[in-house]
């Protein structure tokens, strides 16, 4: 059979979820991430896109949580990238429409090939962020109108190598000079605000609001080809929300914004049935979710909203932001790796309140406490331990100190995303980040901290410059003593997860997934754990069938 001829839907991986197992609701996690295309149009139209005859070869990359990816080989030597969605990538057209104008927005100059054409010219365009952001060849939102029978994105191969690739194995400097030039393209990201909260689309794509622009460098720019729609964030399509009949924006002020939010997770309380939770661990000695605690969080939420908002502009403005730069979505320059030549998985980026994106790169793999100064971690202690010992030491004072060199750059070189990180520290960022989620959890971790809030109300920037505004709430001692037992289970059940973390190391599934290889593995120790646990916190036949219908494992 001759390459032209090749059946590639006959290839049942490309369909499948293939890259691991799940631990938590393994069918649902599996269904949702299973979608069934004609992979033989997908080629043809890759090959039309880039002007070749056809598509002689197609490698699947490893499946990300939401998307399918594909290098597409031709026969003319060009290689693209294929990318389909997942059915949990988010709601249909708008998930897809606002990936690609992202791209283009965030997008550098096209170098122009020779002779130059109608693509290069049109990809000029490209230059609103200077951020080195795939092209994208062609695209499709609408899944039924196209031979696919998807939606998907043909966009060039990202030039490079992924970071994590080479990071270990960079020098001290060469690591510095990566996060410089982060900061440098964070910076660029902050030259630009946006007239509305929502996500990116191109004007043709969705219905814009009156008065939509953005504005670069303190000039407004209106009538441009970008346009502002509904929100496509993480927490507007994870866990069921994508199908919510909910306000999805855009919305003109930040008031707005934050209400809509509180409505979501209110609607996604009362109609969705809750996730399985792998943060804490509940049961009858501990805390156990349920809706009135979640509704009541949401009430009081609304209550206090206004004084919650930061009164600073700077990182209250609309900002559009990449919140997931791990490192197999960055890409250096394997030669010279402290360059970066490619930032990849634009979906899901969206504009919201600077202050509610994450201002951390993740692969700086730091999840420690929060450094009190930038002053660098003293060296550690190796004498008398072992070389295993030394070694996670050793480790634990690199990651660190480049994590808090990273902060030192951006509060020298970013001032704007430093006062961002100094927001989060305040219990005022931390309500408004619970309310995000209360859905899935930390109602108990709301309430506790709204109690205290009574002691510092006054301290609030938006109460602070008023007079005679007093604390909302008059809790009764009842009220505070329900309220402390609530959050204190809340904190074992998740100090008993971080054990059972620590327990598993490499073998924990994070967001309930692992690698084929690891499952039986896993399955084995997280059933030792669990018998640990029940052995320790069950007292009766009871407690223990309790227990074991909250455990959140399969």
């Amino acid at each position: 059979m001759g390459s032209s001829q090749i059946n590639w839907n006959a290839n049942d991986e490309f369909f499948k979820f293939t890259r691991g197992r799940f631990i938590v609701n393994e069918v649902e996690n599996l269904r949702k991430r299973e979608i069934r295309f004609d992979m033989n149009s997908l080629a043809r139209v890759a090959a039309d896109s880039v002007g070749a005859a056809r598509c002689t070869a197609i490698k699947k990359y490893p499946d990300g949580m939401y998307n399918k990816a594909f290098l597409m080989s031709m026969d003319d030597g060009q290689e693209v990238v294929a990318k389909v969605p997942n059915p949990n990538a988010g709601v249909p057209h708008f998930t897809t429409a606002s990936e690609v104008a992202t791209m283009d927005f965030v997008g550098s100059f096209c170098p122009p090939p020779t002779p130059i054409s109608l693509t290069c010219l049109i990809w000029e365009a490209r230059k609103v962020l200077g951020t080195p952001a795939p092209r994208v060849y062609t695209w499709n939102s609408h899944a039924e109108s196209h031979s696919v029978g998807a939606e998907f994105i043909i966009m060039e191969k990202a030039q490079g190598v992924p970071l994590s690739q080479v990071w270990d194995t960079m020098t001290l400097q060469q690591k510095l000079r990566v996060l410089l030039a982060m900061t440098r393209l964070q910076k660029q990201w902050l030259s630009v605000s946006f007239s509305h909260y929502g996500s990116l689309y191109y004007t043709k794509d969705v219905q814009p609001p009156a008065g939509s622009h953005f504005v670069k460098d303190g000039m407004a720019v209106k009538d441009s080809e970008f346009a502002i729609g509904p929100a496509t964030g993480r927490d507007w399509c994870d866990a069921g929300r994508s199908s919510l009949d909910v306000e999805k924006g855009p919305w003109t002020s930040l008031t707005q914004y934050l209400q809509a939010v509180g409505a979501r997770e209110r609607k996604a309380i009362q109609s969705l049935q809750p996730p399985k939770t792998t943060a804490l661990l509940c049961g009858p000695k501990l805390y156990q979710p349920n809706k009135e605690n979640k509704l009541t969080a949401l009430t009081w939420y609304s209550q206090i909203l206004d004084a919650l908002i930061p009164t600073n502009p700077a990182i209250t403005k609309p900002s559009l932001w990449h919140n997931d730069l791990h490192d197999d979505n960055i890409f250096v320059d394997p030669q010279h790796p402290e360059n970066i030549t490619g930032i990849i998985d634009w979906q899901s980026c969206h504009i919201s309140p600077l202050f509610t994106h994450n201002p951390d790169p993740a692969f700086l793999a730091w999840d420690g406490l929060e450094p009190e100064t930038l002053d660098l971690a003293p060296r550690p202690a190796l004498s008398g331990l072992s070389a295993a010992e030394r070694s996670a030491a050793v480790q634990e004072y690199t990651l660190q100190n480049v994590f808090i060199g990273w902060r030192k750059l951006m509060a020298a070189k970013n001032a704007e995303l430093y006062r961002v990180v100094e927001f989060r520290k305040t219990p005022a960022y931390g309500l408004l980040f619970l309310a995000h989620r209360v859905f899935e959890y930390g109602e108990a971790h709301f309430q506790s901290l709204l109690v205290d809030l009574k002691d510092t109300w006054a301290d609030l920037p938006a109460i602070s410059g008023t007079s005679n505004t007093a604390f909302p709430f008059d809790f009764s001692e009842a009220d505070i003593e329900r309220i402390k037992r609530d959050s204190d289970g809340a904190v074992a059940g998740t100090e008993l997860i971080a054990q059972v973390k620590e327990h598993l190391g490499d073998l924990w599934p994070d967001k309930g997934f692992i690698e084929h290889e690891c499952y039986d593995e896993c399955r084995a120790a997280l059933r030792e754990v669990k018998d640990m646990i029940l052995d320790q916190l069950a007292e009766s036949d009871e407690e223990r069938a309790e227990y074991k219908r909250h455990w959140p494992f399969d």
